[in-house]
């Protein structure tokens, strides 16, 4: 009998130190939880730059304190028709990541457009189009097949969206070639994917043009 007291007394105290160390490994888990959950709220979300973002930081007149690390010059050109002048912002002129910002020759504060090229210019617009992306992927973006205006004239190889999904994007896209362009692709009609994939000229967004502002 006193064997067997001696065994309960046994298991019970066994049975009260497995306990405690798992109240503590609880309680250390739900620290270190507590302490890992503290650590991403306080991770700063840095806001990426796009197109749209850099028109709306022109028209709010913000442009120098919001990119304070951009080399930012200011400059007076002629508009297309010849007419008036109107004024532009550079940004890192003359580098892969340019932009141009053109603002209304009636309105000074207002864009009329911001223009992005180069194939190695990064700046995207908020709705996945960069340059550098190849017809293919523009039609992923579309959701559908673009087509495009003949090269060597002002609109050369320019995006006909044809109702897709970036229709209402309020973007220019122009596409280029690094291949012969033949004869038959220049000018001002219209050419379709179909056609240019048959020709392998290997199409590229080159340029893109932010027209929210142009109407």
């Amino acid at each position: 009998m006193k064997r067997y007291a001696i065994l309960f007394f046994s298991v019970v105290m066994i049975f009260w130190g497995c306990e405690e160390k798992m109240i503590r490994i609880i309680e250390l888990g739900g620290q270190l939880e507590s302490e890992e959950e503290q650590f991403i709220e306080e991770q700063p979300i840095e806001e990426v730059l796009t197109i749209e973002k850099i028109v709306d930081l022109a028209n709010k007149g913000t442009l120098d304190s919001a990119l304070s690390k951009a080399a930012i010059e200011r400059d007076t050109t002629w508009t297309p028709e010849g007419i008036n002048h109107a004024k532009v912002i550079w940004l890192n002129k003359g580098e892969k990541d340019e932009v141009q910002i053109n603002f209304k020759p009636n309105d000074s504060t207002k864009v009329f457009r911001v223009t992005v090229k180069g194939r190695e210019n990064k700046l995207r617009s908020l709705t996945g189009v960069r340059t550098g992306l190849s017809i293919d992927q523009v039609n992923s973006l579309n959701r559908k097949p673009v087509d495009f205006y003949g090269f060597n004239w002002d609109f050369g190889g320019m995006a006909i969206f044809n109702d897709g999904a970036l229709e209402e994007s309020h973007l220019y896209i122009y596409f280029k070639t690094d291949k012969k362009v033949a004869k038959h692709f220049i000018g001002d009609t219209p050419h379709s994917f179909e056609a240019t994939k048959k020709a392998k000229r290997d199409l590229y967004v080159n340029k893109i043009i932010d027209r929210k502002n142009l109407v």
